[in-house]
C-alpha cells in the first residue's frame, strides 16, 4: 500500500517536473519570437548608431558606427541574402517546435519540418564562410559563422525528439537557438541598423 501510494508520489512529480518543463519551453519560444517581432518591426532613426557589439570578439563596447565604409557596405550586401534565409529558417523553426507541442506531437512531422532547415543552416554556414569579412569586421563574421553553428546544432537536437521522444532535446535547441539569435542580432545592428537592405 506504501510502495504504491510512494509510487503515485513519484509518478505525479515527473508529470510535475514534465508539464513545467513544457511550459518554460512554450514561454521561452514565444517570448523569442516576441523579440524577433518587436525587433523586425523597429525603425531606428537615421543617426548613426551606438554599436554596444557586445558579441563575442565584436566590435569595442561603445564603437560609434556613423557609416560603413566601402568594403563594409559590400561585406554587408554579400552576406544580406544569407542572412535573410537564416532568419526565416530560425522563424520556421522556432513554430516547428510550437506546432510539436501543441498539435499532438507528432515525431514524423516534426522531423519532416526541421530536416531541411538543418541544410539550409549547413549551406548557410558555408556560404557565409566564403566571404571575406573586411578587417574591423573578422571577429563579428566568427561570431556570424558561430551563430549559424548553433542554429544547425539545435535543428540536429530538435529532429532527435523523432528518434527517442524526450523534450529536453527541445529545451536543448530552444537554448543553443535563443544564443544564436542573439549574436545575429547584435551583428545585425552593426551592419543593418533597422535591418536595412544594403543597395
Amino acid at each position: 500500500m506504501q510502495t504504491e501510494a510512494s509510487g503515485s508520489l513519484s509518478t505525479a512529480r515527473v508529470a510535475a517536473l514534465k508539464g513545467f518543463a513544457f511550459g518554460a519551453l512554450v514561454v521561452g519560444l514565444i517570448g523569442l519570437v516576441a523579440f524577433a517581432v518587436i525587433r523586425e518591426n523597429y525603425k531606428p532613426a537615421a543617426t548613426p548608431v551606438e554599436a554596444n557589439a557586445s558579441f563575442v570578439g565584436g566590435l569595442s563596447h561603445g564603437h560609434k558606427v556613423s557609416a560603413l565604409s566601402a568594403e563594409e557596405e559590400a561585406y554587408a550586401a554579400a552576406l544580406w541574402p544569407i542572412h535573410s534565409e537564416v532568419k526565416l529558417a530560425a522563424v520556421r523553426m522556432i513554430f516547428a517546435g510550437l506546432d510539436y507541442k501543441t498539435k499532438g506531437g507528432d515525431a514524423r512531422k516534426l522531423r519532416a519540418k526541421v530536416l531541411p532547415l538543418t541544410r539550409t543552416f549547413e549551406d548557410a554556414g558555408t556560404r557565409v564562410r566564403k566571404i571575406m569579412p573586411p578587417a574591423p569586421l573578422q571577429d563579428a563574421h566568427k561570431s556570424y559563422v558561430e551563430a549559424v553553428n548553433l542554429y544547425t546544432s539545435a535543428t540536429r537536437e530538435m529532429i532527435k525528439v523523432a528518434d527517442d521522444g524526450r523534450n529536453a532535446h527541445l529545451v536543448s535547441a530552444q537554448q543553443r537557438s535563443e544564443q544564436a539569435s542573439m549574436a545575429i542580432l547584435k551583428l545585425s545592428d552593426v551592419l543593418w541598423p533597422g535591418e536595412y537592405k544594403p543597395n
